[in-house]
């Protein structure tokens, strides 16, 4: 399989097939493009087409463990996922940071369980994504351990997330770092994992109450709308 002029190997040849089939079945095309925003993988719905961005950055080997999470997003909401949105009402500078933080915990683990299987090489991705956390934790602002300030929200929900699906010989420091430098904000991230191992995720059903449990121990309430696929507020 060939993506943006790269070979790719062929383990991904039958979960691509199966997804540009249920795309086309909904009137639209797959396509996937290079772009340099934001994270290393995109995916955005128009009228005629799903498109996939992945970052110009990826390297080959890591490629298909990118495109796999992204076409599991793109399952998601084939399957129906209930999604995060922003509140009506005025939100403070950075609370899309907690909402997509929020996403990220419980779709990427649910996409992760999908491709286990596969035995992808992740290794690059968790490099980055070690090398990250590293530096955030390096120097944070002090009222990121204050409980009710945005900065506590975002770590504890990186702390969860990075639990569940950062390799553990690697998580191991990472975990001690967060507790020493960020104690409250660690407790939170205990909290959260707690409680989306509650619900946990594999449907929509799942994802929905695993959403509704994490906002509700969190109490976020004024930073995440929370909608299933028919636009129905829970």
């Amino acid at each position: 399989m060939k993506v943006l002029n790269k070979e790719i190997g062929d383990e991904l040849d039958s979960m691509y097939g199966l997804v540009a089939g249920r795309v086309a079945a909904s009137g639209r095309e797959l396509l996937i493009e290079a772009y340099e925003g934001a994270g290393l993988s995109d995916v955005e719905w128009t009228d005629d087409a799903v498109i996939i961005s992945l970052h110009h950055g990826v390297p080959t080997h890591a490629i298909p463990h990118v495109l796999a999470i992204a076409l599991q997003h793109v399952r998601q909401t084939l399957d129906g996922y209930p999604h995060i949105a922003e509140p009506d009402e005025p939100q403070p500078e950075g609370s899309e940071l907690v909402r997509s933080s929020l996403r990220e915990l419980v779709l990427e683990s649910d996409a992760e369980a999908q491709l286990v299987s596969l035995g992808l090489d992740r290794t690059w991705e968790n490099e980055q994504r070690h090398q990250a956390m590293k530096g955030i934790l390096k120097a944070p602002p002090a009222d990121w351990n204050e409980v009710d300030s945005l900065g506590n929200l975002f770590i504890a929900l990186q702390y969860a997330r990075m639990s569940l699906n950062h390799p553990p010989e690697m998580w191991k420091a990472l975990q001690k770092r967060t507790e020493e430098v960020l104690p409250a904000a660690a407790e939170r991230g205990e909290q959260a994992l707690a409680a989306v191992k509650k619900r946990r995720w594999g449907n929509a059903r799942n994802v929905l109450d695993s959403y509704v449990q994490l906002r509700d121990e969190l109490g976020i309430e004024d930073l995440v709308k929370i909608e299933d696929a028919y636009g129905v507020e829970h």
